[in-house]
């Protein structure tokens, strides 16, 4: 595991009135000028598509540089963003949106519905939402250049679907850009959102540089949650990726940094103390345990029912997040506390280890010995310890244990691959839904069992897909009340994940710092300004 500083060690920096200069190259500028929010990402940036790939990274990337046509406002209700207004039929079968008037790209391009509709056609080609709403569709018709109209097979939430931020958003792009097959690497990066960003001179790895956009043109509602006004307050947003946590801890005390986005454990709660300072819980994230289906042994449900009994959530989330405050735990396969979490519908094993029945269950799996792969992201501090965690219980229960190290950006590519793991493939990872995404059938995505177009893992039950559509076109409560217990009972005998409790990790932020929303599922970085400015 990495090494941190221990709580007294912190105690004593935030003490001290000097401290020893950064490693060259680490030093920035001082945080003091006002135009420029700096801020310590908790992972790099490897990829910039936002149809490749659902890591938060790339959702952070994209939600700056482009704009929806919805966003959710506080409560969860889907607003307009650069649609002007939305009519639907009474049957919710048509919907006819308009754009606002004079909306432009970052090239200073005008954003009409031939950009829009071809984007949503490309995010109806990958996202899992995206899809059903496909599998519904007669048509997008273009009335003029600021209104389109939807026409649908079945009844659907349009608004709810388009103000997605989970999965892989419907952000618009023009129409060049998302013409572009979601397999070839976007290099135009001209966007709809709040700020700009120069991917043609960027690599991974460096800092990422994010730079007002002049014609982005934003609603006059007062802000809401991700909707209403995007003002750009700060002219640049300085994005930085600091692997190492004793070194963005002193880079903080130092005033070099504003926000400190999920530091680790030790290091976050200790700012605690300094009033310059500001901890806040980020979002609750409901974890699991996510095996690939297309390898052995865990294409057999007893494997991966085996794993149920190696998890015990009061042995694991202290280690993975340390404070009380900070992990309870869950077996609802939708959040816990959501309005259709459901403990009482898990079907599977709760509490102590039973190595032998563990045993028993990947022998009649037919597991052969081989060593199972574990995609272990390093530098990721939770999910490096949950699959520590993991490899130590499935050694005890005489399994081969391949711990397979890399950083989450590269893991967040690897994960992708299907092949057998004798050919570079993998069979176990760890994951996690932000609760709120996490308590709909709709926008969990790990939940979705839809084979080949499932998330990462590839679940393959009917079953599941067929409560899932089920819930789509429920049109009581009650009856979604019922489907969603029978959708959790069955997820928690097909296993597609394995529960392992719910969590949150600290945000820190200079006590001067104004409207950032450390709770935001992916942060984003608009509407926020300094205090003293």
């Amino acid at each position: 595991m990495k090494t941190t500083l221990n709580g007294v060690m912190l105690r004593r920096l935030f003490k001290c009135s000097t401290i020893i200069p950064l490693v060259a190259g680490a030093l920035l500028a001082s945080s003091a000028m006002a135009d420029t929010l700096r801020v310590i990402s908790d992972q790099d940036l490897k990829t910039v598509d936002p149809m490749v790939t659902t890591a938060t990274s790339t959702l952070l990337h994209a939600s700056l540089i482009y704009d929806k046509l919805f966003e959710l406002d506080e409560k969860g209700t889907p607003q307009p963003s650069l649609a002007d207004k939305s009519e639907s039929s009474d049957d919710k079968k048509t919907y006819t949106i308009t754009l606002r008037n004079n909306l432009k790209f970052s090239d200073g391009t005008p954003i009409t519905t031939d950009d829009v509709i071809q984007s949503l056609r490309r995010w109806m080609s990958r996202d899992q939402i995206g899809q059903m709403l496909a599998a519904r569709l007669n048509e997008m018709i273009k009335v003029d250049d600021l209104t389109f109209r939807i026409e649908l097979k079945q009844p659907f939430d349009v608004p709810a679907a388009l103000a997605e931020i989970a999965g892989n958003p419907p952000f618009i792009m023009p129409k060049r850009v998302a013409s572009i097959p979601a397999t070839e690497t976007l290099t135009d990066g001209t966007g709809s959102g709040p700020y700009t960003f120069d991917l043609a001179n960027w690599q991974p790895g460096q800092r990422r540089v994010y730079v007002k956009n002049p014609y982005y043109v934003p609603r006059s509602d007062a802000p809401s949650g991700r909707a209403g006004k995007k003002e750009a307050v700060f002219d640049e947003i300085d994005l930085t990726n600091v692997p190492d946590p004793n070194t963005a801890t002193a880079a903080m005390l130092t005033d070099q940094y504003d926000i400190w986005l999920q530091p680790p454990m030790d290091n976050g709660l200790t700012f605690r103390s300094n009033p310059k300072f500001v901890v806040e819980n980020g979002i609750w994230y409901s974890n699991n345990v996510r095996p690939n289906v297309l390898n052995p042994p865990f294409d057999n449900v007893k494997a991966r029912e085996a794993l149920t009994y190696l998890v015990d959530q009061k042995d694991l989330l202290p280690l993975e997040a340390g404070d009380p405050t900070m992990w309870r735990e869950c077996y609802a396969i939708l959040a816990c506390g959501s309005q259709h979490g459901d403990e009482s519908a898990y079907k599977g094993h709760r509490g102590k280890p039973d190595y032998d029945k563990a045993k028993q269950l990947l022998t009649e799996a037919g597991y052969d010995g081989k060593p199972i792969v574990i995609l272990d992201p390093t530098d990721y501090a939770p999910y490096h310890s949950r699959m520590l965690y993991l490899a130590q219980e499935l050694r005890k229960a005489g399994a081969q244990v391949e711990l397979q190290s890399m950083d989450w950006a590269t893991l967040t590519s690897r994960r992708a691959s299907k092949d057998p793991v004798a050919k570079g493939g993998w069979n176990l990872m760890a994951s996690g839904m932000d609760a709120p995404n996490a308590s709909s059938p709709i926008t969990h995505l790990m939940l979705a069992s839809n084979c080949g177009e499932a998330w990462f893992g590839w679940p393959c039950d009917k079953e599941i897909e067929k409560l899932r559509a089920a819930f789509v076109s429920a049109t009581s409560e009650a009856e979604k009340k019922a489907i969603t217990s029978d959708l959790q009972k069955r997820a928690s005998e097909y296993l597609p994940f394995v529960l392992t409790g719910e969590s949150s990790q600290p945000v820190v932020r200079r006590a001067e710092i104004e409207g950032f929303d450390a709770g935001a599922s992916v942060f984003y970085f608009w509407n926020v300004r300094r205090a003293s400015k």
